[in-house]
């Protein structure tokens, strides 16, 4: 029997960890039906919280958790996961922080045993704030990158991966990539051939392999105070069709060129023209998923007029091509045809 401890604190996101729970339920009931004569289940799963009772999770309910008698006691895991909290901001990160630190101890002696650590969301942030993901690579979820980047440098963020494996580390995205890091597990301590199937019963699709379809600028806040680069954000927003160039954009807010690129990198940790092309990316997407617009005029009304190199930087950014984007996310299931939809250019 293999023995799974998840690792939680109060204001922990339900779906998340009732999630790993179902999983790893779902996984003995199977091993049971297939293999009747099995004295045993597959998995033990239990909650560990950092008060040592039971958790209250986001939405007020109640999980039954247990504390350790001594740190040590992590030891007879043979999986250790980290919960993820409600997080959308350094104040309520630093919350999370502050009620988790009552299993750090726990957390580096089970890291150094070599086996399976786990977190996902707002729990990759706990681990790397360890120093455990120092030097490593790792995701997060989407809407807390800049954050994350920010204050754990030393972490090789791949935000073009759901999960990212380096040695006995496994992190996951947002909240429901939490059932891919599951099966990632259940792979890893029993085999492919359960997580296979585990992926049919509870309609997980093993494909799902990248974050970068779901982000969207619109729920990226910047945390910064640079009043003039806010102004400058928000008059690039407003005139994407237009030619934005940089010796432009830095005489009409009067500031040298060379200013405005370091002041834009300090408050937004990239340059003018990698966030210019990432708001003509995520406007293009709006349009991909809520009109049947052809993508020569997607490509016009972003501000670009070479198809090919939209192309090219579409897939940089989103890991789809523009028709892939627009079958998987269209909310109006319109039908195209390759007169009125450019179908050529969309493959």
């Amino acid at each position: 029997m293999k023995r799974i401890t998840i690792l939680a604190t109060d204001n922990t996101v339900a779906s998340g960890i009732i999630g790993f729970l179902d999983v790893f339920s779902f996984c003995n009931t199977y091993w049971r039906r297939v293999n009747p004569q099995a004295g045993q289940d597959l998995f033990e799963c239990q909650v560990v919280s950092s008060h040592g009772g039971d958790i209250l999770t986001n939405q007020g309910i109640k999980v039954p958790a247990v504390g350790l008698n001594a740190p040590s006691d992590i030891l007879h895991s043979d999986a250790v996961i980290l919960a993820s909290a409600m997080v959308t901001n350094k104040s309520e990160f630093q919350n999370y922080l502050h009620d988790f630190e009552p299993l750090f101890e726990p957390l580096r002696l089970f890291a150094a045993s070599g086996k399976p650590l786990a977190a996902y969301c707002s729990g990759t942030l706990i681990l790397a704030a360890s120093g455990l993901l120092d030097g490593r690579e790792a995701t997060t979820v989407w809407w807390l990158n800049e954050m994350f980047q920010r204050h754990f440098a030393k972490v090789a963020l791949r935000m073009d991966k759901l999960v990212v494996s380096d040695g006995h580390l496994h992190t996951a995205g947002a909240t429901t990539s939490n059932m891919s890091l599951a099966l990632h597990l259940v792979h890893i301590l029993v085999g492919e051939q359960l997580a296979s199937q585990m992926a049919k019963i509870l309609l997980i699709d093993p494909n799902r392999q990248s974050q970068q379809p779901f982000m969207t600028m619109e729920l990226i806040s910047s945390s910064h105070k640079d009043e003039v680069i806010w102004n400058v954000q928000q008059w690039m927003q407003h005139h994407l069709t237009e030619p934005l160039l940089l010796d432009d954009i830095a005489d009409k807010f009067a500031l040298g060129k060379r200013t405005l690129i370091r002041r834009f990198k300090k408050a937004l940790n990239e340059t003018p023209a990698s966030y210019v092309q990432r708001l003509r990316v995520d406007e293009a997407k709006r349009l991909l998923e809520t009109t049947n617009l052809g993508l020569e005029e997607v490509v016009t009304r972003v501000g670009y007029e070479d198809v090919s190199s939209f192309r090219k930087l579409f897939i940089q950014l989103t890991s789809l091509t523009p028709r892939a984007y627009r079958q998987r996310f269209n909310t109006q299931q319109y039908e195209f045809d390759s007169d009125n939809c450019c179908e050529a250019e969309l493959h």
